[in-house]
């Protein structure tokens, strides 16, 4: 069990939910980047947008806080064009030899750190 009540869970549920699509990822990539498997339906992405609680569980919820970190991170970097955060997350990088994006599906949640911690110095500071 997490530390998230269930309105945290459902707060978290429409804020993730509102980056993935900013983002203007596939679907597919937004069931990898929450750890939910493959089979989950198109309609609980929907719902989670809705307003339905993310389940209770660490990682996923782990996931959801490096997902909404980056964003932030991503406003701060370009805070006058917010469809640059989808294009800088797809487009290759050469500080990971690849795109963001890919690093973060190919990764998990290391790859998720990876990606903010380059985003934002202040992550570098912190304990790991």
């Amino acid at each position: 069990m997490s530390d998230y009540s269930q309105q945290d869970r459902e707060q978290l549920a429409v804020l993730v939910m509102g980056v993935l699509n900013d983002w203007n990822i596939r679907e597919e990539y937004q069931l990898a980047l929450l750890g939910l498997p493959e089979t989950t339906a198109g309609r609980e992405l929907t719902k989670f947008s809705r307003g339905k609680a993310l389940p209770d569980d660490e990682q996923l919820l782990q996931r959801v806080v490096h997902l909404l970190g980056i964003q932030q991170a991503l406003g701060v970097v370009y805070p006058l064009n917010a469809r640059m955060a989808g294009f800088w997350l797809t487009t290759a990088n050469r500080f990971f030899t690849n795109t963001p994006m890919t690093v973060m599906l190919e990764e998990g949640v290391s790859g998720m750190d990876r990606v903010w911690r380059h985003l934002d110095c202040h992550r570098n500071w912190e304990e790991p």
